[in-house]
């Protein structure tokens, strides 16, 4: 269970009563492949505050492992709270490493993000990242109303690699979205300073 509580997080719906957090063990027993590209935290945040250090080096030592036996991997963390990022920068994996954070808007919305950090606290951590020379990415979904020079904003002091544009998937809940033309237009000033990424559900909203 993660402790951010987003009110629109997937997870809810596909583990409604999910268990308080653990260190999985028997993970550290997975073969990761060779060449692959591997997202850590896909159902939950490994960095919220409430995790214990000694879990998330556990996770980093581990994927150091697999890479010293040869086997090459990169890794994508994911977190809505990415000043905790900046506790494991001298790991020796860390350089094998994509950070990214989730922007929805640049604006706080609380009875939507909940516990999460704001906006501005985790732009201030990517910026810190970038400038240390770590490759960044940002997930803007799911996309809420912005305003898009702020938007625009928050987004380049992140110096990502690539932009992630994506729609509310749960469609039971209402969110304060953006019109299309107002999302047309972010991803057409994004383009002129990363890759950008539009979601299926986002391009199906966008038609």
């Amino acid at each position: 269970k993660c402790s951010h509580d987003c009110s629109y997080c997937y997870m809810k719906q596909i583990a409604p009563e999910a268990n308080a957090p653990r260190i999985a063990e028997y993970e550290f027993k997975t073969k990761l492949g060779k060449g692959n590209f591997i997202f850590i935290g896909s159902s939950t945040d490994m960095f919220a505050d409430d995790i214990p250090s000694e879990w998330i080096k556990q996770v980093l030592d581990y994927c150091k492992q697999e890479h010293d036996a040869g086997r090459s991997n990169a890794f994508l963390l994911q977190s809505k709270n990415p000043k905790r990022f900046l506790e494991f920068t001298n790991h020796p994996i860390a350089k094998r490493c994509l950070f990214g954070t989730t922007i929805e808007s640049d604006q706080f919305y609380p009875e939507i993000m909940r516990n999460a950090p704001r906006i501005e606290q985790r732009v201030e951590a990517m910026e810190i990242l970038a400038n240390l020379g770590f490759a960044t990415m940002v997930t803007a979904e799911p996309l809420l109303k912005f305003d898009l020079e702020k938007m625009v904003e928050y987004i380049a002091r992140c110096q990502p690699k690539k932009v992630n544009i994506g729609r509310n998937s749960c469609r039971s809940i209402e969110l304060p979205e953006p019109t299309k033309e107002e999302v047309k237009q972010l991803i057409y000033e994004l383009k002129d300073m990363t890759r950008v990424e539009v979601k299926k559900n986002a391009k199906l909203w966008l038609e």
